[in-house]
């Protein structure tokens, strides 16, 4: 039997799933066909890889190295064939760029189409990625750049501040304090809150909480949510109150009021951060279209941000 890409591929996930049934669902195969497949790997490498009970699947220590050894061959030779392909139809690199929930809900998207414009040749792969993880990311080449709330103190990384919101509150419609136009933190003192939960939302949390701490309270926290879209949800079901950046203005919003916060010193910056020693053409292009047109020295290329 000759080894081939469909040996790896199958490996490669029942290795990560440890369960067939389920690895057979992501590599869209029948169940016996994965399990014939892995058989005639065991056979070609000449010892199980696998220790299979009713129950579970586990790897046998000659699976362990040869998953470690071969994992990423499949990967990296799927991406081969996209980038054929890519190149085929005139596109000649490729750009993985992180963002995060305030990132891509303010100026982002507007700067991202505009690049796509001038530059159809490189296809954007645009990967969610929190803000405690990026940098880490860019680091290991997982991403080639990315859009962060806040700041990157690694020192082999090059940063450059792309946008700056507002800190806003968001109520229900009916919410008493709606019918102002402008609040202070201490107003929201005895209010239930709404927050985003998870590594996602861990540094702008802390950020809310210091700035309550200094007036003298803790947000109550009701609920949860995963992302901005349960937060929007939660508030208008009436479950809290949450606070948020200013970028919601570049979204619809219906059943929500927002308001400013006026009291809060600090902004909401959404920084640009890249690996200092990437060599890569299709980051150095990037780089030229960002420092030309970023939000903080081209205030007209924002678009319905507050």
């Amino acid at each position: 039997m000759t080894l081939d890409l469909r040996h790896l591929r199958a490996f490669a996930v029942l290795g990560r799933e440890l369960h067939y049934r389920r690895a057979a669902e992501s590599l869209r195969v029948a169940q016996p066909a994965l399990t014939k497949t892995i058989q005639q790997l065991e056979e070609h490498v000449g010892t199980p890889l696998l220790l299979r009970s009713t129950r579970r699947v586990e790897l046998t220590e000659a699976g362990r190295v040869f998953l470690a050894e071969t994992a990423d061959v499949a990967a990296r030779i799927d991406r081969a064939v996209e980038k054929a392909r890519k190149a085929a139809r005139g596109v000649r690199g490729e750009l993985r760029v992180a963002y995060t929930d305030f990132a891509i809900n303010g100026a982002l998207p507007h700067f991202l189409r505009a690049f796509t414009e001038a530059h159809p040749d490189i296809h954007l792969d645009l990967i969610f990625t929190p803000t405690i993880h990026q940098s880490e990311a860019i680091l290991r080449r997982r991403v080639d750049i990315g859009f962060l709330f806040g700041l990157s103190d690694q020192q082999l990384i090059d940063s450059l501040r792309f946008d700056e919101n507002e800190y806003v509150v968001m109520l229900p419609l009916d919410h008493p304090l709606a019918e102002r136009d402008d609040l202070t933190l201490g107003d929201l003192r005895r209010e239930k809150f709404v927050f985003g939960a998870g590594d996602s939302w861990m540094i702008f949390r802390n950020q809310v909480f210091a700035e309550c701490s200094a007036r003298g309270f803790l947000p109550e926290i009701s609920l949860e949510a995963t992302n901005s879209d349960g937060i929007f949800g939660l508030v208008i079901a009436g479950a809290g109150i949450a606070i948020y950046s200013s970028a919601i203005g570049n979204l619809p919003r219906q059943g929500i009021a927002v308001r400013n916060l006026v009291d809060m010193p600090a902004k909401l910056p959404i920084t640009a951060v890249w690996e200092r020693s990437n060599g890569s053409k299709e980051l150095a292009d990037f780089l030229r279209f960002l420092r030309r047109y970023r939000p903080l020295n081209n205030p007209s290329a924002r678009n319905g941000g507050a």
